[in-house]
């Protein structure tokens, strides 16, 4: 199996939409992964427009969605932020990512993240801040795997552990 990291295209729409439905009522992550699919092409000129920075809601930042493949199924999502402000910094990071549950447990989270950081070392992007919730141990783990640091915790409704990389 070989997997690789690509950017959203119409070729994955099935895979993509069955993707969504496996995730059913879990929290989704990255954020792009709430974002309205209906019609597929619309929702893949949104993410090209988050991409330029242009008609981000309020409180986003310009980002780039990546999914992780293996042919045409799409096995993850990750979301690189290719600038935080202020509440992004506080909680949420450079880098926000999610399995589709068949494939949790299988490393895929962690080759995600080694892709997703290489991207942004190619964008000139050098220090990653990368956060999870305590609770959430296989992120954490995935997250040190890729030689994240613990920086500090903090907490919300739950505790955020906040990483640089």
């Amino acid at each position: 199996m070989t997997v690789m990291l690509v950017k959203p295209h119409l070729r994955f729409k099935e895979s993509y939409n069955n993707y969504i439905n496996e995730l059913a009522d879990e929290d989704r992550h990255p954020l792009t992964t709430e974002f309205d699919h209906t019609n597929f092409e619309s929702f893949l000129n949104k993410l090209r427009d988050y991409e330029k920075g242009e008609s981000l809601e309020e409180g986003h930042v310009p980002n780039i969605t990546y999914w992780l493949v293996d042919g045409n199924e799409i096995i993850g999502a990750s979301n690189l932020r290719l600038k935080l402000n202020e509440q992004i910094e506080y909680c949420g990071g450079h880098i926000g990512l999610g399995i589709r549950p068949s494939k949790r447990g299988q490393n895929f989270g962690s080759k995600l993240l080694e892709l997703t950081i290489q991207e942004a070392w190619k964008l000139g992007l050098t220090e990653l801040h990368i956060h999870c919730y305590k609770s959430n141990l296989a992120s954490a783990k995935t997250i040190e795997a890729n030689n994240g640091r613990l920086h500090s915790e903090i907490t919300l409704n739950q505790v955020v552990q906040r990483y640089v990389e």
